[in-house]
């Protein structure tokens, strides 16, 4: 079977005026934005580099090699698929713009984006906003988290600030979307946008990105975009099973057996014209989902917000920036979580020992009434 790798050797030559843009395109799209383009990309929606250009000035310049390491959590295939879109037909002459990346660990956001343009600068046929999912930095999982019992996390504000940015420099038609918290961000900042901007939205690729509260579904921004909204799981989905969403979305084949390994990109089946489908979800996929999303709402807010509190302060005592950090320091990284965990006072600790029971109850109940998956 392939991957998307492979759809550009298959598809490469052809361009977007032969054959219109569809979701593995979207989702290659997505995964570019995984890329430090730092330099190389500017800020601005009034000049642009094509991918082309951005991939040789990627691999030339002098700092190549710490581009090129994205970190222990992003398939490093990623910088093999910037080479490959930027020598072929279809992706090469894409233009980039708009590339905005930061991280702030104390407002504990995680944050970026680029924009790709089809067609001549001034007047494109098409512009897709890119929203990267969560990298390889400590605070960006602690964001991720936090969506479990916030309203809004300042990414999300961010995203939707950004596609009103976009919006107002580029004319013509507009896609959004993302890949694991990118897909969440796209879809949060199309059912915030204007209903002029909106207008303009064909379509927002979520691929297998986390969900929102109930109320959001309910809302008249997310209403008025739900039909241009295109959400993709593997068939034993974790990630996008997380929080509220809704049914309606598509299953793909992937290659891995490892449900986490599933939310990989690359490990995702395609055809020359989509992606190879399947019917329904993994009876395991539902199990996790249903186990951690019931644990996930029995607790209070005041409950939700200690418990990650608790997690990632243990983490920030390790000192480490990034999962990579912690993976290659592993012991020292180890024993300063245990003296850290020893260190919490004893009404914290009840609480975090409770959330975790409450954790390991409802998955009891669940196999005791069989609703376990098999194999």
């Amino acid at each position: 079977m392939a991957d998307i790798l492979d759809y550009i050797t298959w598809r490469g030559d052809l361009d977007f005026d032969s054959v219109p843009l569809n979701e593995v395109d979207a989702l290659i799209l997505c995964q570019l934005s995984y890329l430090d383009f730092g330099g190389i990309v500017g800020s601005s929606f009034s000049s642009d580099v094509s991918i082309g250009e951005a991939a040789e000035r990627f691999f030339t310049s002098e700092d190549s090699a710490r581009r090129s390491d994205v970190g222990a959590l992003i398939n490093f295939k990623t910088v093999e698929l910037l080479k490959a879109a930027g020598k072929s037909r279809r992706f090469g002459p894409l233009r980039m713009a708009g590339y905005v990346s930061r991280t702030d660990e104390e407002a504990e956001q995680q944050f970026a984006a680029v924009t790709f343009v089809c067609g001549r600068p001034r007047r494109p046929e098409w512009s897709f906003v890119a929203y990267r999912g969560t990298d390889d930095t400590i605070v960006g999982w602690k964001e991720d988290f936090n969506l479990g019992y916030m309203d809004t996390v300042p990414a999300q504000l961010s995203a939707a600030a950004y596609l009103a940015d976009a919006a107002q420099s580029l004319k013509g038609a507009l896609y959004a979307g993302g890949h694991s918290k990118g897909g969440n961000l796209a879809l949060f900042a199309a059912a915030r946008a204007e209903k002029k901007l909106q207008r303009r939205i064909l379509a927002v690729f979520n691929n297998d990105g986390p969900g929102f509260s109930e109320q959001f579904f309910c809302g008249e921004g997310y209403l008025a975009v739900k039909d241009k909204v295109q959400t993709y799981v593997p068939r034993l989905s974790v990630v996008g099973m997380l929080f509220s969403h809704p049914e309606r979305f598509t299953t793909v084949v992937s290659g891995e057996k490892n449900m986490l390994m599933q939310h990989d990109p690359f490990s995702w089946f395609v055809r020359a014209d989509g992606f190879e489908e399947c019917d329904g979800l993994g009876e395991q996929s539902r199990f996790v989902g249903k186990t951690v999303n019931e644990w996930f709402s029995d607790l209070s807010k005041e409950e939700k917000e200690l418990f990650i509190e608790t997690v990632f302060g243990v983490l920030k005592d390790t000192e480490a920036k990034t999962n990579s950090e912690l993976a290659a320091n592993w012991f020292n990284s180890a024993v300063k979580m245990v003296k850290s965990a020893s260190q919490l006072n004893p009404k914290t600790r009840e609480a975090v020992t409770k959330t975790v029971q409450l954790l390991i109850k409802i998955m009891v109940d669940e196999l005791r009434h069989g609703n376990a998956p098999e194999g």
